[in-house]
């Protein structure tokens, strides 16, 4: 029973990477997703920054 727990512990440690890299990829994925979201947002909405961006006026 004891050597049944062990080699769960080791299992579960030895996957711990695997987790981290997980949330790792999630949080960049999450935070790329924002930024490309609010520089839509902004392109839309602020004629300054449409105008700077494409060289036209927002209609």
């Amino acid at each position: 029973m004891n050597q049944n727990f062990q080699a769960i512990v080791q299992e579960t440690s030895e996957d711990n990477s695997s987790n981290d890299q997980t949330f790792l990829l999630s949080g960049v994925l999450i935070f790329f997703n924002v930024i490309v979201m609010l520089f839509v947002g902004l392109y839309w909405t602020n004629p300054v920054m449409h105008e700077f961006i494409s060289g036209s006026p927002l209609l």
